[in-house]
This record gives structure tokens, C-alpha cells and sequence, in this order.
């Protein structure tokens, strides 16, 4: 078994070696989320975060994840304070019991549009979309407990709560190669890629750069974006998504724009192609 979990902390030892020559202390550590013991962070106002399991459980996890869903974000938005690793979080508000049991969804509506989406994109199937109103928080917060996913920072060291294009464009060009690698080395199936501003998105260019242009847009429903990105050698899906943080129209709207086209897209792939995108990946 290929072990992810050991690739991904050797990529981000050299990045953290580079950053640190270039002057850059704030490093933020990511990547398969971490699926050990919960505790309170008391550093971060008690946040709820989760060790890495002894066992390497997450590598596993990944390993026969049917759906791998990574989240593609610019950067960890710290507000100049330190940096934490990004594996740790979980989606529960602040405080609260330890292991949750009766605790709440957390007050960011970054975390709360990342639960949805991990939630529908996982549940939605050929045979059935996953409507916002067909789940709980107690749901989605119990599903992102218990399943695998995944999340990258296209930039490393911990900025503020916004980020110019320019800033994000400068720092992924400088760390390239570190980011194609941990990219390709966690080789996931549905690539969320969360930088449209503006009508571009940067993350997901670099994604298309990455995979040599193998990703072409699917116009899976007439006369709308659609925001689907199909690499057909590989049988993998790129999203253009909007910042988690971006909450236009609230939650439920940005839910239906992303997991309704995905439901198109996954019955437009069956009708042109003959494939079920939402079957299991893993050739058993």
C-alpha cells in the first residue's frame, strides 16, 4: 500500500525548508485530514481539533476512499497570529464536549460550506442528488467524523483574511514543484478548486497546468457555466468553486450551484460516455 500520509509530510519538509530560506516562519502543514483522538486547542480559543491516528488509519482510509474530495484553498487565514496545521481542524463551533457528542456547527461559514460540500458531493449519486435540505449538521458533521477527504493550501505561509490574486499568483509560481507534487502524490478523484474571483481562478488554471491540460470544461446543461472540469484519461473531476469564505446568497445557494451541477455532471458523463462518476474509484 502506497502510504500518502508519509509522501505528503516528505513534500512538506521541503517546502518548509525552502520558505524558511526565503524568510517565511508560518508554515501551514496540510493534507489527508487527520482521524485521531479529539482535544481542545487551547492556543485557538478552544478550538475542537483531532491527533493523528497511532495506527496510520488515515493512510488506510485513503487508500480505499471511494470518492477522494480534496479541497483546493489559497491560504490559512491566521489574521498575522501563528499558524496551525491544517489537518487538525474539524467543522464543530468552538469549546464544547470532548469527543463531541452534543456540540454544534462551527460560526464559519467556511467550515460550514466545506461540511456541506464534503456531505454532497460524497452522497450525491447518478441515481439521486443530495438536496441541502435532505440532511442535518448533525449529519454532515457526523460524516466528515467518520469519512476521508482532504485539504491543500496553495500558499504555505499564513496570511490575512484576504488574499490578491497577484499574492496567490506570486506564491504558487514560486512553489511550483512542491505543490504539482503533493497534488499528484494524493490523487484524488473530485479536485474542489477554491479560488474564482473575478471570472478566473487561478487554483484551477494551475490545476490544468498540472495535469497538462488534460481537463477540459464540460457544458453538461445549455447556456449556463456549469463550473465542471473533466480529465478523461484519469477519470477525475475538477470544480470551479468560489472561496469557501464567499457567502453570496448564503449557504444553501452556494450548496445548489456546486452539488447541482455536479448531479448534471454526473448524468451527462453517464448519458455521453457511459461512465458513473459517483461509483467507487478503488479497483478492488
Amino acid at each position: 500500500m502506497k502510504d500518502y500520509v508519509a509522501e505528503n509530510e516528505r513534500i512538506l519538509e521541503k517546502w518548509r525548508k525552502r520558505n524558511e530560506e526565503r524568510g517565511e516562519k508560518n508554515f501551514a502543514d496540510d493534507g489527508i485530514m487527520n482521524k485521531g483522538d479529539f482535544y481542545l486547542d487551547k492556543d485557538y480559543d478552544n478550538a475542537i481539533r483531532r491527533h493523528r491516528h497511532e495506527s496510520k488509519l488515515e493512510n488506510t482510509m485513503w487508500s480505499e476512499c471511494p470518492l477522494r474530495v480534496l479541497f483546493l484553498t489559497k491560504d490559512e487565514n491566521t489574521d498575522c497570529n501563528d499558524a496551525w496545521d491544517v489537518r487538525t481542524e474539524t467543522f464543530y463551533k468552538k469549546g464544547g464536549e470532548i469527543p463531541p457528542r452534543n456540540n454544534i456547527v462551527s460560526d464559519s461559514f467556511f467550515y460550514q460550506n466545506e461540511a456541506c460540500l464534503l456531505y454532497g458531493l460524497r452522497k450525491t449519486k447518478l441515481e439521486k442528488m443530495i438536496l441541502y435540505d435532505d440532511f442535518s449538521w448533525e449529519e454532515a458533521l457526523k460524516f466528515s467524523d467518520e469519512k476521508i477527504f482532504a485539504r491543500i493550501n496553495c500558499k504555505k505561509e499564513a496570511g490575512d483574511p484576504t488574499i490578491l490574486d497577484s499574492v496567490l499568483g506570486n506564491a504558487i509560481k514560486e512553489n511550483y514543484k512542491y505543490l504539482k507534487e503533493q497534488i499528484l502524490t494524493l490523487d484524488a478523484d473530485i479536485l474542489v478548486c477554491c479560488g474564482h474571483q473575478n471570472d478566473n481562478n487561478l487554483i484551477l488554471n494551475t490545476v490544468y497546468d498540472i495535469y497538462k491540460d488534460e481537463f477540459k470544461y464540460v457544458n453538461c446543461v445549455d447556456g449556463k457555466g456549469t463550473g465542471m472540469h473533466y480529465n478523461k484519461k484519469r477519470n477525475k473531476l475538477a470544480i470551479d468553486a468560489y472561496h469557501l469564505a464567499f457567502f453570496k446568497g448564503g449557504l444553501e445557494a452556494r450548496y445548489d450551484e456546486t452539488v447541482g451541477m455536479y448531479y448534471e455532471f454526473l448524468k451527462y458523463l453517464k448519458k455521453t460516455e457511459s461512465i458513473d462518476f459517483s461509483a467507487s474509484h478503488r479497483i478492488k
